[in-house]
């Protein structure tokens, strides 16, 4: 689960002394996952539009979905996790880095790190920017015949649509694939603990 930071040369003693690593032959500064206590010291180094770590290891939650505007049935995903670090405020009004050990599907998502686009870029074309909303960008699934926006809010907030299954048998026709990156992946989204999400991570079909 290592992190990609962007360390200007001018910081490399400040990014040693908080755990970061250099690697000579890639040039590249990181973070090794043991050192993952200390990712408030490192944030300056990471886009400042991420505020979700993931695994190395992103689950992609894949399905069926039936455009409402032109009825064509689409390959949908939702980008998941079983642990991930997220940035958020305590009770003294601080910057923290709080693990969080349980499934969750992440959905308006603003800003996903370049490792990430590129890994699925070439396996879903399909999920990319929609135009904008209320002045921001959202990453949507899109029908693959008239090219119109299929949001998160109908895919996974409507109770027996694609990512809201209200039974077991309704989450396991729902795969979660498990892609490896080779750096772990930044996301800004947003993601909710509920018990359609717990049927996703008990009886979705792995592979």
């Amino acid at each position: 689960m290592t992190l990609l930071l962007n360390v200007p040369a001018a910081d490399k003693e400040q990014a040693l002394q908080a755990g970061a690593v250099f690697l000579e032959d890639t040039g590249k500064w990181l973070l090794p996952d043991q050192a993952y206590g200390r990712l408030h010291e490192v944030q300056q180094w990471l886009a400042p539009e991420g505020y979700i770590v993931l695994s190395d290891k992103v689950l992609i939650a894949e399905s069926r979905a039936v455009c409402t505007h032109c009825g064509h049935t689409n390959t949908v995903i939702a980008i998941g996790s079983d642990y991930f670090y997220e940035r958020d405020i305590n009770e003294r009004d601080e910057e923290v880095w709080v693990e969080q050990s349980f499934f969750a599907l992440f959905h308006c998502l603003t800003y996903i790190s370049d490792n990430l686009r590129e890994l699925l870029g070439d396996t879903y074309p399909h999920y990319r920017p929609a135009p904008p909303e209320d002045g921001k960008v959202y990453w949507y699934n899109h029908c693959a015949r008239c090219q119109r926006p299929l949001d998160d809010h109908r895919l996974m907030d409507i109770p027996g649509n694609t990512f809201h299954p209200g039974t077991a048998e309704e989450a396991a026709a729902i795969t979660l694939r498990t892609i490896q990156s080779k750096y772990a992946p930044l996301l800004d989204a947003d993601y909710e603990i509920a018990r359609h999400l717990q049927l996703i991570g008990e009886f979705a079909q792995r592979t």
